[in-house]
């Protein structure tokens, strides 16, 4: 009887630090798509500026 490979995975390495990034991104661009249009208008960005960077990815 022969005796069965186990395959191994590699994964990459991801930073604590990255990790903390994109945690970031992901909470700040929550709240950024909660705001009305006069917090907006308050912070200086535009609805359409807003939901641009509220629906990238967490990753960019």
């Amino acid at each position: 009887m022969q005796a069965l490979a186990l395959k191994t995975v590699q994964i990459p390495a991801i930073s604590v630090n990255l990790v903390a990034t994109w945690a970031r991104r992901f909470q700040t661009r929550a709240a950024l798509a909660k705001l009305d249009n006069a917090a907006l208008d308050d912070i200086g960005v535009s609805y359409r500026q807003a939901f641009k960077e509220a629906n990238k990815p967490f990753w960019l």
